[in-house]
């Protein structure tokens, strides 16, 4: 029996930038070519990152009729899935998941699996009532974080025994380690400018903390629906000469290597990548106790983790980090490590392989199981 490669078919709503969506580009990029063939599928439009994709031969679809009802999306995708011949269908998140699943098994796909990258999750009875469906077809439902398991478990009520963790992860070679190069009284922060990030609180630090230290400075990397409240924000507090905002970047590490430490002040996470990116740099942590933060950052080795929306409590932990050097290089260089062994992308893509061909081989050993299409014909 030869080691036939499966088609394995990413179902996002867009490849717009975001975290979930890097992600979804590091699995295709770095999947084990000899024995996947990757593709993504997008529900809603392309989005700003699908030419990275095309440009290296991995191919990018939209489902046809996307703009339509949402029967008609999932007939769709169900025909653009037995055009790829998909063998393994990887949901990613609610609006995929609760879609991509019924039309995988309309394709009859022997293997889905669904992601949940952050506390999403459906909230209407429909949707509820389509999300147990959804649940029931998929073979694996894995969060990134523990905590994102747990919303599979505890509010979807998903089978236990289908429920795993597979951490994000990055390439820690992309992000040399610096831990001493930035500046102690500039910070950084990389992420989306939209409520669930809450960037009004670290401004409302930030100007806490320029309060006691005049000269100190925070680059703002990211756009996102919140910006206009933002710059009205930086404008009412008097921070225009001490914020600057740099808009979404193709390349945050000169950004990362200026700075003395990485904040991060969200309402709720999954494992953010932007914060791997920093600690491979070797930039200690500010950053709120949400979501699976604390399976990445470890309070008092790696950074200092705080309350969600508490500017007073943020503004504390960012001047402890500027007032004391050496634990900042202490713990930039933990953070380093941590990354190399826990959080980078080989594993991850390991980790989903498995899941994979596990559920493959569980799949055939159901009676009367239609071989994968890649099987077909091996000898």
């Amino acid at each position: 029996m030869i080691s036939p490669r499966l088609t394995v078919v990413h179902v996002v709503a867009s490849l717009d930038v975001g975290g979930l969506e890097r992600v979804v580009i590091d699995l295709v990029t770095h999947a084990d070519r000899q024995r996947t063939t990757p593709c993504v599928v997008c529900l809603d439009r392309p989005g700003a990152w699908a030419p990275r994709l095309t440009a290296i031969g991995i191919p990018v679809d939209c489902v046809p009729g996307s703009r339509r009802s949402i029967p008609a999306r999932i007939v769709g995708l169900a025909r653009l899935l037995r055009g790829l011949g998909a063998d393994i269908v990887h949901l990613h998140n609610v609006k995929s998941h609760l879609h991509g699943a019924l039309a995988a098994r309309l394709a009859g796909v022997p293997v889905v699996v669904s992601t949940k990258h952050g506390r999403n999750y459906p909230t209407t009875p429909l949707a509820r009532l389509t999300n147990r469906l959804a649940c029931a077809i998929c073979s694996d439902l894995i969060g990134v974080s523990t905590d994102c398991a747990a919303i599979w478990r505890d509010v979807e009520a998903a089978r236990p025994g289908k429920v795993s963790v597979v951490v994000n992860g990055i390439d820690p070679a992309a992000f040399p380690c610096s831990p001493r190069s930035g500046s102690p009284a500039r910070a950084v922060s990389v992420a989306r400018l939209s409520a669930v990030k809450d960037p009004l609180t670290l401004l409302r630090a930030t100007r806490r903390v320029i309060d006691v230290e005049p000269g100190f400075h925070l680059d703002l990397v990211g756009d996102g629906p919140l910006r206009a409240e933002v710059e009205a924000e930086i404008a009412r507090l008097g921070l225009a000469g001490s914020v600057r905002m740099h808009g979404a970047l193709d390349d945050v590490r000169p950004v990362l290597t200026a700075a003395g430490f990485f904040v991060l002040s969200s309402q709720s996470e999954g494992v953010s990548m932007t914060l791997l990116e920093a600690m491979a740099t070797g930039l200690p942590v500010v950053a709120t106790h949400v979501g699976g933060t604390p399976e990445v950052v470890v309070n008092g080795t790696t950074g200092v983790l705080v309350p969600p929306s508490r500017p007073d409590a943020l503004a504390d932990a960012m001047l402890w980090m500027m007032r004391h050097p050496d634990a900042r290089t202490r713990m930039g260089l933990a953070g380093r490590r941590r990354v190399e062994e826990r959080f980078t992308i080989r594993r991850t893509v390991e980790a989903y392989e498995r899941i994979y061909r596990r559920a493959l081989q569980a799949h055939r050993r159901r009676p009367g199981a239609a071989e994968p299409s890649a099987l077909r014909g091996a000898s």
